[in-house]
């Protein structure tokens, strides 16, 4: 028989301890529409069942003060993230809540959110087609979003937190090997792209860090360049130059020969395309380094296309932006450092870079410790 502790306060709710042993507690929390809900609980002792009762009472009075429905925060929210992000991850955002959440929940009031809703909508996203990378995505920004909200005193625990993403299956990755880094740069060494190529993979710069650079962070003496912004598309506006992927992406990139080569052919190319212009016809007015003829900033997918026509007509079956990928594995098999890789592909932790790249540490820690082999014998 159940055992009922003592009755707390009207509207605190009731606790329970059950045959087996296990604490239970209950609470009646009003709707909006007049109705009453009940809820239940569970936990190890007493004390951990009244903290769950009390944090939902406190999250109903917070949700239910406000009558807000998912939709209507998360529209709010999506508006009132923009100045906090870049672009990019604003309008990634928007797109989330608009095509995702608010059709799938956004008739519930917020605080009824459960995991088992988000883990259920994930599951209808999958089944429509989309991958468990861009369901993960997905649930990251409704994940951003109710962390503002519990911020802000509207919720007391984040569903999305909770509910548990689909596994996602690695990507494999595909670096070129030297020998098809040679057959690369020679193929497109006349082509528009060709010196971009060539700064990509000696470099591992992202495509967007790349195509935001300006001649004046780059070095040539110094063989070394900057990255101080990142070309971004941003809703209503086309691409904008705005801030870098994180913190640690704003850092000093040491170039090899094949990049220093890649930007002295860019230079001279860009030269000759601004004295074919008449005067006055070239757009650029703040020494981009990459732009098209008439000195226009270049959308990433036109590159991205000219250079899938290139590696496919090799036979290479890459992306664009397996040239980052190129570059840490190269680097890496090289025996530069762990942390020194990381550091130039602006990772924020050491750890990401490990983790992408495990399949290269393996043979690092072999020759390690052949290495330490040779000194003690």
């Amino acid at each position: 028989m159940a055992k009922r502790y003592s009755r707390r306060t009207r509207g605190e709710g009731a606790v329970i301890e059950t045959a087996d042993g296990r604490v239970r507690g209950k609470i009646t929390i009003p709707h909006p529409d007049g109705r009453s809900v009940s809820r239940w609980v569970s936990g190890r002792s007493r004390a951990e069942v009244v903290r769950k009762l009390d944090e939902l009472k406190r999250e109903a009075l917070a949700g239910y003060a406000t009558g807000e429905t998912s939709a209507e925060y998360l529209t709010r929210w999506a508006v009132a993230i923009r100045p906090t992000v870049r672009p990019s991850t604003a309008r990634e955002y928007a797109r989330h809540v608009e095509q995702y959440w608010i059709p799938a929940i956004g008739t519930l009031p917020l605080t009824r959110l459960t995991p088992a809703n988000v883990e259920h909508v994930m599951a209808e996203l999958l089944a429509r087609g989309l991958s468990a990378r861009t369901v993960r995505y997905a649930r990251t920004s409704l994940r951003r979003a109710l962390v503002d909200a519990q911020r802000d005193g509207l919720l007391v625990r984040n569903v999305a937190a909770l509910a548990r993403p689909p596994r996602q299956e690695r990507h494999e990755l595909r670096p070129l090997t030297v020998s098809e880094v040679h057959q690369l740069l020679q193929a497109t060494a006349e082509q528009r792209f060709g010196p971009l190529f060539a700064l990509l993979v000696g470099s591992g710069l992202r495509i967007g860090e790349a195509l935001g650079l300006r001649w004046d962070d780059v070095d040539m003496t110094g063989r070394s360049l900057v990255v101080r912004r990142a070309l971004q598309r941003a809703a209503g506006t086309g691409y904008v130059l705005g801030e870098p992927k994180t913190r640690q992406s704003r850092r000093t990139v040491m170039l090899p020969a094949v990049a220093l080569d890649g930007l002295r052919r860019q230079r001279e190319r860009q030269e000759a395309d601004r004295a074919a212009l008449a005067g006055g016809e070239w757009q650029d007015t703040v020494g981009m380094v990459f732009t098209d003829r008439v000195g226009r900033l270049v959308a990433p997918y036109i590159v991205s296309g000219d250079f899938r026509q290139a590696a496919d007509a090799l036979g290479f079956g890459v992306r664009l932006h397996d040239l980052r990928h190129t570059f840490a594995t190269l680097a890496l098999g090289a025996g530069v450092p762990l942390k020194t890789v990381s550091e130039a592909l602006g990772h924020s932790s050491i750890a990401i870079t490990a983790d992408v790249y495990a399949h290269v540490t393996p043979e690092l820690r072999r020759e390690a410790a052949e290495a330490l082999d040779r000194v003690f014998s």
